[in-house]
C-alpha cells in the first residue's frame, strides 16, 4: 500500500527508500512553516517529484521557470531572476523547518547551492543535525541581497494579492505549448500537491477589472488557469481518454493524463467543435469509442467518480441527423451495472458536456477499478474520466463563485471558478460588499438569462444562492432603484424565488443568501437552476450545492 497522497504504482509498492523520501516531503508541505508559501511547496513538489521520477538531470532553471512559474518558452535567465530568487527562498524555508518544527525528523530535504537538485540526508537522531551534504559544481546565483529584495518583492500574501497584475508570479495565463522534452508526469504531483490547496487557492481573492455594466461595453472577464490542487487530500487520476499527449492541464488548473489503462476501442478526435457547459471544451474533443474497457489501479479508499462525455457526432446541425437513439450503451463498474442504456443526447443535449457524478466508489478487492463500456445502439465512447477522494454516503459539495478564479472563504472552504453554466456574462465591480464575513464571494456575478446543469448523485440536496447589487442604485450607476432588476429562479422547473428584487430585499452592496432544501436531481442526475429575468437581466454571484443527510 502507498503512502496516503501518491498514486498507487505496483511496480515501485515495494522500494521502502522511496516510501520514506516521500513521507518527508509530506512532512515539510504539512508543516506551519510552508502551509502560507504555496509557491515554495508547489516549487518544493515539482523538483521532488521529478527526482522520484529518476529525471533529476532535468530540474534546471529553464524547466523550473517554466512549468513551475508560467514562464514563456522565450524565457530568459540572464533577464529573469525568478528561479534563483524562489529557490533562494526555498533553501531558506527548509533550514528554518529543520532548526524547528522539523528537528525530529530522520530525513532531511535540502538544495545545495550550486544546483536546483533535491537531496534526502540522513540526519543524526539527536539535534537534527545532517550527516553529510554532498558538494556540487557551483553555477551562478545572484547576490543574497539581490535575492532578498527580490524576494521581498515578489512576497505572497492573501492581502498582496489583491494589488498583484494578472500576469505575476502565481496569476498567469497558461504558456503556449513548449517544444517536446521529457514530460513531467503531473498526474502525480497532483496527488502529492493537495495539501496545498486551501492557501494556494486563498489569491483568489482579486479585484477584477472595472467595466461598464449591461451595454455593448461589457467586457467577458480574462480566463486564467491558477495551477491549484483539488481540496481534498488522496489519490487523484484523471485521464483524458482518446488524447495521445503526456498530459493536458484544463482551465481550472487540473491536469489529465492522456489516454492509459484501456483495452479495446479506438481512438476519435473532433477537431473545430464547439462544446457548451464547460471552461475546457478540449476536453471533449478526443474519445475513446467502440466496446472497451478501463482496468484503473487505484489504492483503497473511498472515491468520487465523474465520467465526462459530450456527443458531437450527432447534433441538428449534422448530416447524420440529432443523435436521438445513434448512440446507446452500458457502463458497468466493478461488474455491476453503473448506467444502463446511456444516450449522451438524452442525457445532456448535442455538443455539450455531460458530467455524471457517482460517490460511494471503491477499487476491487484486487486494487483495481474496472469500467466496461458494451454496445446497445450505435458504439459507446468517452471523453474523460476523473476519479478524486469523496466522502463517505455523501456527494462532494458543490461550490463555485461567478468568477475566473478560485476562493477560499473564513472557514477554508474552496470554491472553484465559475462552471457548468449556459448563457449569461461574467462581469465584476470593485465594490466591497458589506453584511458578509466573506466579501470575496460576492466579487463577481453571472448575469443574463442563463442556467446552471449541476452533476449530483444523491436523493436530497441543499442548495444555497449568493447575491448582491452591486450596479442599480449603487454609487457605480448612479440611477435606478428598488424594482431595477427583477427575475425568477427555478430548479427543475420548480419555482424556488419569483420576483426576486435584490435591491429591495437587502439594499445596495449588501451580501443577501437565499437556501432551499429537499431539492432533487432530475432523471439526468442534474440540478438545472434557472435565472429567468423579469426586469432587466438577472444575476447571482455565488452557488453552493450540499447533500443533505436523511
Amino acid at each position: 500500500m502507498t503512502p496516503q497522497g501518491t498514486i498507487f504504482d505496483p511496480v515501485r509498492a515495494n522500494s521502502s527508500r522511496l516510501a520514506e523520501e516521500r513521507a518527508a516531503l509530506q512532512a515539510v508541505l504539512a508543516s506551519s512553516a510552508f502551509e502560507k508559501k504555496p509557491r515554495l511547496a508547489n516549487l518544493l513538489t515539482y523538483i521532488c517529484e521529478r527526482y522520484f521520477e529518476g529525471d533529476a538531470e532535468s530540474i534546471k532553471e529553464y524547466s523550473i521557470a517554466v512549468d513551475v512559474y508560467g514562464r514563456p518558452q522565450t524565457f530568459d535567465q540572464a533577464t529573469d531572476s525568478i528561479v534563483r530568487v524562489e529557490v533562494f527562498r526555498l533553501r531558506k524555508k527548509l533550514r528554518e523547518y529543520y532548526e524547528g518544527e522539523g528537528a525530529d525528523q530522520s530525513i532531511e530535504i535540502a538544495v545545495a547551492t550550486g544546483h536546483y537538485r533535491p537531496q534526502f540526508i540522513e540526519r543524526e537522531a539527536q539535534g537534527g543535525r545532517q550527516i553529510g551534504l554532498p558538494d556540487s559544481p557551483p553555477i551562478e546565483t545572484p547576490p543574497i541581497s539581490e535575492c532578498a529584495a527580490d524576494a521581498e518583492e515578489h512576497s505572497w500574501t492573501p492581502e498582496t494579492a489583491q494589488d498583484q497584475p494578472q500576469n505575476d508570479l502565481f496569476f498567469h495565463e497558461s504558456p503556449p505549448e513548449r517544444v517536446e522534452r521529457r514530460p513531467f508526469r503531473w498526474w502525480k504531483f497532483l496527488a502529492i500537491g493537495a495539501v496545498l490547496t486551501v492557501l494556494a487557492a486563498a489569491a483568489s481573492t482579486v479585484w477584477l477589472l472595472h467595466r461598464s455594466r449591461h451595454g455593448n461595453t461589457d467586457l467577458a472577464l480574462p480566463a486564467f488557469s491558477p495551477a491549484i490542487p483539488s481540496l481534498a487530500s488522496g489519490p487523484e487520476v484523471r485521464i483524458r481518454c482518446g488524447y495521445s499527449r503526456p498530459i493536458f492541464k484544463d482551465e481550472e488548473g487540473n491536469i489529465w493524463s492522456g489516454d492509459r489503462y484501456f483495452s479495446g476501442g479506438f481512438v476519435t478526435e473532433f477537431p473545430n467543435q464547439h462544446i457548451a457547459r464547460t471552461r475546457s471544451p478540449e476536453l471533449y474533443l478526443t474519445a475513446r469509442t467502440g466496446v472497451f474497457s478501463y482496468k484503473i489501479p487505484l489504492a483503497p479508499g473511498v472515491y468520487e467518480l465523474r465520467l465526462h462525455f459530450a456527443e458531437t457526432s450527432y447534433s441538428p446541425a449534422s448530416t447524420l441527423g440529432g443523435g436521438e437513439n445513434s448512440r446507446v450503451f452500458d457502463i458497468q463498474l466493478n461488474g455491476r451495472p453503473l448506467l444502463r442504456q446511456f444516450d449522451i443526447v438524452s442525457d445532456g443535449g448535442a455538443n455539450t458536456a455531460d458530467i455524471r457524478v457517482f460517490r460511494d466508489i471503491s477499487p476491487d478487492k484486487d486494487g483495481y477499478l474496472r469500467l466496461d463500456f458494451t454496445a446497445t445502439l450505435g458504439l459507446p465512447m468517452i471523453n474523460a474520466i476523473e476519479i478524486v477522494p469523496g466522502l463517505r454516503h455523501r456527494m462532494r459539495p458543490i461550490r463555485m463563485v461567478a468568477q475566473n478564479s478560485f476562493f477560499v472563504d473564513k472557514s477554508g472552504n474552496l470554491w472553484m471558478p465559475d462552471a457548468y453554466f449556459s448563457s449569461g456574462q461574467l462581469a465584476a465591480d470593485k465594490l466591497a460588499v458589506a453584511g458578509t464575513a466573506d466579501p470575496g464571494l460576492f466579487a463577481g456575478e453571472r448575469y443574463g438569462n442563463f442556467n446552471y446543469a449541476l452533476p449530483v448523485d444523491g436523493a436530497s440536496f441543499k442548495v444555497t444562492l449568493y447575491f448582491s447589487e452591486k450596479y442599480w442604485g449603487s454609487d457605480v450607476s448612479k440611477k435606478g432603484g428598488v424594482g431595477s432588476r427583477v427575475f425568477d429562479v427555478f430548479c427543475n422547473g420548480v419555482a424556488l424565488t419569483r420576483k426576486l428584487d435584490i435591491l429591495k430585499e437587502a439594499g445596495s452592496g449588501r451580501a443577501l443568501t437565499k437556501t432551499y432544501h429537499g431539492l432533487q436531481p432530475n432523471a439526468q442526475g442534474k440540478l438545472i437552476l434557472s435565472f429567468i429575468p423579469d426586469v432587466n437581466y438577472a444575476s447571482v454571484d455565488a452557488v453552493e450545492v450540499e447533500e443533505e443527510t436523511p
